[in-house]
């Protein structure tokens, strides 16, 4: 059955009681409802059985309904019995549940009207078998339940008391065992080595043992010899337990089990997540991580966030620990700089994983990566393709700028010229002077004042108009030779405007730390010292940077007057990444910071411009639009003038033939004026459509 019909039919049952007990439940309320177990505590071992029993106590109320959930550590308790046993739920809404696997139990029931009103309602009592050594903790979960018998279901639960129960070993009836490589029966130890060894009696026969994972082992009768020491090699990962017992006097006394925690594995891998992003401008960003470990479960986290600038690595220097226990997720008031954040997980066998994650506080919104390109909030264009694109910005914007002002200056010079001096325009006015030269003594007189009063009229209306213009862990003790620190922590490259910093562990408490680091090149060699904290951890960074170039580091441990062997060498990368001048360095960042505001600035320039001419360009095809309509109007109305002079001297010819005999001059003359008329009829259509399509081109 699923969870949503689970609740339904809850719901249903809870209605069913909560409209019965509306018309009898009390009128009021004297105190608030609370569930508890008994017994609240105790102390049981492993392999062995108890009893806890969940109670309701309504408080002096009538309630009708009860939801109880519980929690239990799934690794140290189980549900022995599956029955819910005697209980003061007379109707269960939900058969009672319990789930080993993740360590739950869910009770849900009702009581009829007129309800319960107990200190002690006994809601069902469950068996546990105690599965290995510990406490473990029986919780009541927040979503439990106890409803008032009041018709509105109102959860008067106000208080829940948890049980907390010791799980240890039986009390050793054989030998008494212990161990120099795990001493502590409930802790973990990242060995795969183990030594045991138990106490001899005198009139010992022998001994019979065995190791294995099952906390209740009956060992056999089968003698191992007196020896009083066993050990056990390359075990792997997991909980075991030892089992012996003694041979005396020909019988087998009791059994006396040791219990071993064995983890040898780190947490498993995980990444450092920054927010907003690791490249921000938010002072307190946080910094989030989690990771779990498959046997012993992890036991805490160190943090450390080191500078890579040298101002703030100067100004921090000698003021943070080496690394905090920090539990995530983590945050803290960072100056502007580029961090390296480090995360350490520590199991509780002491095990550990570590990673690293590059964090900078900038001030703008984006920033420059040096190594990998422009940030813009949680992406980053790299620099292969971030400078080719502002090259092709900027190449793309000059050259529609330069085609806006072209064609922004060639409509100014025509309509400083008019609209008749537009090549649109000029081919007809220059045929129709020749035509009317041609013309000329026959309605010459008509045409002329035609013409004059079409471009008079023209030229009036534009005249005048003028151009407008406008403007981003090993031990060391005193007699056994020192061993050379171990190096945990060192970048592999690194640029030359960062800082660099090495840390590790050396084991011993309060030693000196002695740092070589030679150029490879020069064959320079400069030496630090650090010294190791309590737990024998160390860490030094640099006050300066350091050339372009290749170098090898290595470390020696100083204890008193005893100085350990060198460490192995570790190899570091220096890359240029700021130009040098004199004493003055100037990063590839801040070079691109000016490459960028150049950009910008070029960019927002190119833009004005071209906006500009955009503007004007539009506004002046407007006008000369408008001044060419008209002039093709005037040229238009002087070919319709100069046709119907042609057609009305044609008339003339016409009347003449009617009554006599016209001579072969003016037989010529007839010719020729039909062509004209035939010439002028043509090009009036020609010129309009030309014209037209000319103006919808521009």
């Amino acid at each position: 059955m699923d969870k949503q019909t689970k609740t339904c039919r809850f719901s249903v049952v809870l209605v069913s009681a909560l409209f019965v007990g509306f018309f009898i439940s009390p009128s009021g309320a004297n105190a608030a409802a609370s569930l508890y177990v008994s017994p609240a505590s105790g102390s049981f071992t492993s392999g062995s059985t108890f009893s806890v029993s969940i109670y309701v106590d309504t408080g002096g109320q009538s309630v009708n309904a009860v939801e109880a959930n519980l929690t239990f550590p799934p690794d140290k308790l189980q549900v022995a019995s599956p029955t819910a046993g005697r209980s003061s739920i007379q109707v269960w809404v939900n058969q009672p549940s319990y789930d080993n696997l993740n360590g739950t139990l869910n009770f849900q029931g009702a009581i009829p009207a007129p309800g319960l009103n107990t200190d002690g309602g006994l809601i069902s009592t469950v068996t546990f078998r105690v599965k290995s050594i510990g406490t473990a903790v029986l919780k009541f979960s927040d979503s439990s339940r106890v409803l008032l018998n009041d018709g509105r279901g109102t959860n008067v639960l106000g208080q829940m008391t948890d049980g907390v129960y010791y799980l240890t070993l039986p009390p050793p009836a054989g030998p008494i065992v212990t161990s120099r490589t795990n001493p502590d029966q409930e802790k973990w130890y990242n060995t795969k080595t183990v030594s045991l060894e138990w106490t001899s009696p005198p009139d010992i026969e022998g001994y019979s043992y065995i190791l294995d994972q099952n906390p209740v082992t009956d060992v056999d009768d089968v003698p191992e010899g007196i020896k009083t020491r066993a050990v056990y090699n390359n075990l792997a990962d997991g909980v075991y337990y030892f089992h012996i017992k003694t041979l005396r006097s020909g019988s087998w006394g009791g059994i006396t089990d040791y219990i071993i925690n064995v983890d040898n594995t780190p947490p498993a891998s995980f990444k450092v997540n920054i927010s907003p992003s690791r490249q921000t401008s938010n002072r307190r960003p946080i910094i989030d991580f989690a990771t779990t470990d498959a046997a012993s479960g992890i036991d805490h986290y160190e943090l450390n966030i080191t500078s890579l600038d040298k101002q703030l690595a100067l100004a921090s220097q000698g003021n943070n620990p080496f690394f905090i226990e920090a539990a995530p997720p983590y945050s803290r008031n960072l100056d502007e700089g580029r961090y390296k954040v480090i995360v350490k997980a520590y199991d509780k066998a002491g095990n550990y994983y570590q990673t690293e994650q590059n964090l900078t506080i900038t001030k703008l919104f984006f920033e420059f990566i040096y190594l990998e390109g422009i940030g813009i909030g949680e992406y980053v264009i790299p620099w292969i393709y971030a400078l080719p694109l502002g090259a092709v910005i900027l190449i793309g914007l000059f050259y529609f700028a330069k085609l806006l002002w072209e064609r922004h200056r060639e409509i100014e010079e025509h309509l400083a010229h008019g609209g008749l001096k537009h090549p649109s325009i000029l081919p007809g006015l220059e045929e129709l002077k020749k035509m009317r030269e041609r013309f000329k003594g026959y309605g010459g007189r008509h045409l002329a004042i035609a013409l004059i009063f079409a471009i008079v009229f023209s030229l009036s209306m534009f005249a005048g108009i003028p151009a407008k213009a406008a403007q981003s862990q090993s031990q060391a003790t005193d007699n056994v030779p020192l061993q050379p620190p171990v190096v945990t922590l060192f970048p592999q490259a690194i640029s030359n405007d960062e800082i660099l910093y090495i840390g590790g562990n050396a084991g011993i408490p309060q030693a000196k730390v002695l740092i070589y680091l030679q150029n490879l090149e020069t064959g320079s060699t400069i030496g630090e010292t650090a010294t190791t904290d309590k737990d024998g951890s160390w860490f030094f960074s640099f006050p300066k940077f350091f050339d372009a170039g290749k170098y090898i580091a290595w470390t020696q441990l100083q204890n008193g007057d005893s100085v350990s062997p060198p460490s192995p060498r570790v190899d570091l990368s220096v890359a240029k990444t700021a130009i040098q001048i004199g004493g003055k360095r100037l990063s590839f960042e801040n070079l691109y910071l000016v490459l960028f505001i150049i950009f910008i600035v070029a960019f927002l320039g190119l833009l004005a411009y071209t906006v500009y001419h955009a503007y004007h360009y539009n506004v002046k095809k407007r006008r000369l639009n408008a001044m060419l309509k008209e002039a093709e109007e005037s040229v238009r109305r002087g070919f319709s003038i100069l046709k119907r002079d042609i057609e009305a001297e044609l008339n003339v010819i016409r009347k003449v033939k009617l009554s006599k005999e016209i001579s072969v001059e003016e037989k010529l003359r007839e010719e020729k004026l039909m062509k004209d008329l035939d010439a002028v009829s043509r090009y009036i259509g020609k010129e309009v459509w030309e014209v037209e399509e000319e103006s919808g081109r521009g």
